[in-house]
């Protein structure tokens, strides 16, 4: 949600000097995707109807999805880098050298953390099952 709420106080128009100075680190779609997860969120958390864990693991879901989605446009993207991409003035068309850290790796981060997450509570509620 912060990086969000930073995305839009960065796409105001006095802001166009920090938005430029940060342009070759965070790319052109900064925060872009993470709203659509937020959304997703918050229309979960309102219609649910069942347990709040099945909920809280059905929207871990949707925010591993999303991300895959931005973690496949931030390598598409990396692949289409040449090497005058990483030397041009303009600072909108620039690519710095820790892109990926942001627009791959991170992402791909939290990836692994929710799914470890899922993946463990699958193995605690069957065990529960079992002993039942």
């Amino acid at each position: 949600m912060a990086i969000s709420l930073f995305s839009f106080y960065l796409n105001l128009n006095i802001n166009k000097e920090l938005k430029s100075s940060l342009m070759p680190y965070t790319g052109w779609g900064f925060g872009r995707g993470y709203m659509t997860a937020m959304l997703f969120i918050l229309i979960g958390l309102m219609s649910a109807k069942g347990s709040t864990s099945k909920t809280i693991q059905v929207l871990r879901i949707l925010v591993i999805v999303l991300m895959s989605v931005n973690v496949y446009d931030g390598v598409q993207n990396w692949l289409l880098i040449t090497p005058e991409d990483y030397t041009n003035p303009n600072p909108y068309l620039r690519y710095d050298t820790l892109t990926p850290i942001y627009t791959i790796f991170t992402p791909l981060f939290w990836i692994i953390v929710m799914l470890i997450a899922l993946v463990w509570n699958y193995f605690k509620n069957k065990k529960q099952q079992a002993k039942s």
